[in-house]
């Protein structure tokens, strides 16, 4: 019994990761059908933007769309509107032919299914864990690992797809993808868990509901303490996979490999930490000092010891601790997050969250290139370093932090049961 009460968790991770591994894959694979069709870069730029500018405004959006039709239809309906979107890439191409606009409208579609089926999986996560019976901290870094394991075998299987069959191909198999993670949702979370929220007695509006979820994040100190500060470190994150490693593999260690060398063993070890986390993580001690130890220890040391100017193996060592020390966090701020947004407010909190905190990223790219350009790698890696390091002094330096421990003692109240100013 308990193995059949555990099964809708375990295959919610299974979908999450389907989804995840299509999405990563198609990083890989629409850039490559722009440039094999156009051999243009500007336009695998301009696509790439209007995949994130679909995914940025639907997370505007979608949160209280969650809440109100269930996250379980929307988890369903996000991954069958993905594999529409991915695969009419191709059909359009070999049939009417495939128009640039074409193409940016459909990766705008494209990002906007995302987001729907992220925010819906988190949510569902903490009905599951309480059906299953997994203590809180498996059941999210199970969800989390399943996250990772799609990031690291998305772009490697595309790229190792793409030389078996053309891009177009890769794209049928990605919409497959979405397809089962769609399926498994379908026919592996029952209704019966995945009910919808009790909603407010009195009548709602979509404003309303956003502006309740916008109203939540300022009542709950901690959760804004965490959103203020991730703002921060997100922006950093970014800068650094997207500039500075790039960056030190060309100018330190002279090799496209190095790079994939060191993303590789960061995304393999985050991977085990998560799977480690899952199991033990719930007989960890203080949720606070393991998160901004992990904080630290998985942000700061990559940077010293690029800035250090280190050989790869030294890089890749530092690099496979600091990924096992971040693989803990995301599952313990999801942790948190669970225990004390209500679950009538979840869909629309989550998917504010994940807006305020990814808000700062194309910012943090232009300023890590323009740093990189006009100081130099060096001095930019110290002083992303001093960044990393004021940012992560908050969760020791003030008390609200200290409610990670016990996030549900001084949860604030649902705002949708005061009224309205």
């Amino acid at each position: 019994m308990s193995g059949r009460r555990r099964t809708p968790l375990a295959l919610l991770w299974v979908s999450h990761g389907c989804a995840v591994t299509a999405t990563t894959a198609t990083f890989v694979a629409i850039p490559w059908f722009v440039l094999t069709t156009t051999g243009s870069a500007t336009r695998v730029g301009v696509v790439t933007a209007a995949e994130l500018v679909g995914l940025v405004a639907m997370s505007m959006v979608v949160g209280p769309l969650v809440d109100r039709i269930g996250a379980r239809r929307t988890a369903i309906v996000s991954d069958v509107a993905g594999a529409v979107s991915v695969v009419g890439i191709p059909a359009l191409h070999f049939t009417a032919g495939l128009a640039f606009w074409q193409l940016i409208a459909l990766s705008v579609a494209l990002g906007a299914s995302r987001e729907p089926g992220h925010t819906a999986r988190r949510v569902l996560v903490p009905e599951l864990i309480v059906h299953s019976g997994v203590p809180m901290e498996r059941g999210a870094g199970g969800i989390d690992a399943a996250k990772r394991a799609g990031e690291m075998f998305g772009a490697p299987l595309a790229g190792a797809a793409l030389v078996l069959v053309d891009a177009p191909g890769v794209l049928v198999g990605n919409a497959g993808l979405f397809l089962l993670a769609a399926g498994l949702t379908l026919l592996g979370v029952p209704r019966t868990i995945a009910r919808r929220p009790e909603s407010s007695t009195r009548p709602s509006s979509y404003l309303r509901e956003v502006a309740e979820g916008l109203r939540y994040l300022r009542r709950d100190r901690l959760i804004a303490a965490v959103l203020a500060m991730l703002l921060i470190t997100n922006m950093l994150d970014v800068a650094a996979f997207a500039v500075l490693f790039p960056s030190y593999a060309a100018q330190v260690l002279h090799s496209p490999v190095a790079l994939g060398a060191i993303v590789g063993v960061f995304g393999g070890a985050a991977l085990l930490g998560n799977l480690v986390f899952t199991w033990v993580g719930h007989r960890a001690g203080s949720r606070r000092r393991l998160f901004t130890a992990s904080m630290v220890i998985g942000t700061v040391s990559p940077h010293v010891a690029m800035a250090l100017e280190s050989g790869l193996v030294t890089v890749l060592i530092v690099v496979a601790i600091a990924g096992l020390a971040a693989s803990t966090v995301n599952p313990v701020l999801a942790v948190v997050t669970y225990e004390r947004i209500p679950t009538e407010l979840r869909g629309r909190v989550l998917s504010m969250t994940t807006m305020v905190a990814q808000g700062g990223t194309p910012l943090g790219v232009l300023i890590g290139g323009l740093l990189v350009d006009g100081a130099g790698l060096t001095a930019t890696l110290w002083m992303v370093v001093a960044s990393y390091l004021m940012a992560l002094s908050a969760p020791m330096l003030f008390p609200v932090w200290g409610q990670m421990d016990d996030p549900g003692a001084t949860r604030p109240r649902d705002p949708a049961a005061e009224p309205a100013a």
